[in-house]
């Protein structure tokens, strides 16, 4: 008896759950045969913006202040900022938590792992930095540096060391009393493509050593930063964009090319230098790739569309609109909608969801 009312009940669930996606589109048909199609579209966009019934919801509502999202080099550990509100997630052991600040950061930039970040908190002339643990609080350093916002620095993996950028030169500065920076690498070794225009300077966690961009304007070189013998080595120029995309495994991509003609790139890390390699050519809407697992595919977002992509098949777009996009773990896709809210949703859709995205497209054409 059990058993069968278990049956019924999951039988009925599904039903239930399939009933409101086919009610909606007998709606949207009857409403297309009207030639009603604003009200259609919207109806349809409503459906698509929203998180599904088994969709993970973090946040519902909009911060007042612009969302930072931060992953771990395996995507498993994800930080995200709410206003004042540092939350995080472990996907490896299912853990999470989340500190109140006293301010709200300008930035946020984190470690390897995740464990603890670098916040920059604005101030009348620049921005001051806390080291912050993100798995206790056995850290929050204040930094005595006043520093550009306009750059991202860097904390190593033990929550030991932070690095920034001061008149174009990269310092160490060790978590504990007294405070005590050291310049690290001169502004010579660590050039922009255009001396003429005011660099900005990114750092990114690989391993025990750290990526590091330098330019501006859609023009960067990208160095490789060993923290521990004080060095940097350019390993690629012509470079578009300063942001990288962790992969599955030691990887990460990035932008490279010029305006108008775009290329993907790797980098293979973990093992001494690392290697980069120009992969192929791509479009806009594959800007920002976060790489699936196990496969030669992408996916990214564009003008509120989520797109499937790869270089040998044709760009798909998804059931699912969003402003923002994060691959989380293996394949989870944590969105940010239009209306500010975050949630985590998977890549398998059923077939109603198809079917609306094709109305929802017939629809906004007319």
């Amino acid at each position: 008896m059990i058993r069968i009312l278990s049956f019924l009940l999951l039988f009925f669930l599904s039903w239930n759950c399939k009933s409101k996606q086919e009610s909606l589109i007998e709606e949207i048909q009857e409403l297309l045969e009207e030639q009603n199609y604003e009200k259609a579209s919207g109806m349809l966009k409503d459906y698509l913006v929203k998180p599904k019934s088994d969709d993970e919801v973090l946040a519902s509502e909009k911060p007042e202040t612009p969302r930072i999202v931060e992953l771990s080099y395996d995507r498993k550990r994800l930080i995200y900022l709410e206003d004042s509100k540092l939350i995080w997630r472990d996907a490896s052991d299912g853990s999470n938590g989340s500190k109140s600040l006293d301010e709200v950061p300008a930035s946020l930039a984190v470690s390897l792992n995740a464990n603890f970040a670098l916040a920059e908190y604005p101030m009348t002339n620049g921005c001051r930095l806390f080291a912050i643990s993100l798995k206790n609080n056995d850290l929050l350093y204040e930094s005595g540096a006043q520093i550009s916002c306009r750059n991202r620095g860097g904390i190593s993996d033990d929550g030991s060391k932070i690095y920034y950028f001061v008149d174009n030169q990269l310092y160490e500065e060790k978590t504990v009393e007294p405070r005590t920076p050291k310049l690290i690498v001169s502004k010579e070794k660590i050039t922009p493509p255009f001396a003429g225009l005011k660099a900005r300077f990114f750092l990114y966690p690989i391993g025990k050593d750290f990526l590091l961009f330098s330019g501006n304007a859609g023009s960067y070189y990208l160095y490789y930063f060993q923290p521990e013998k004080k060095s940097v080595e350019r390993i690629d120029q012509e470079v578009i964009s300063p942001l990288i995309y962790y992969g599955t495994g030691d990887s990460a991509y990035y932008l490279g090319g010029s305006i108008g003609r775009l290329h993907l790139r790797r980098l293979q890390f973990g093992k001494g230098k690392p290697s980069s390699s120009k992969l192929f050519t791509i479009s806009r809407k594959e800007i920002n790739p976060w790489k699936l697992p196990g496969k030669n595919e992408f996916v990214s977002n564009y003008s509120g569309k989520v797109h499937l992509w790869g270089p040998s098949r044709k760009s798909q777009v998804l059931p699912l609109l969003c402003e923002r996009i994060w691959l989380v773990d293996q394949n989870k896709v944590l969105c940010e909608n239009e209306k500010g809210g975050l949630y985590l949703t998977n890549l398998d859709f059923p077939e109603e969801d198809w079917r609306i995205l094709k109305l929802y497209e017939e629809a906004r054409d007319k």
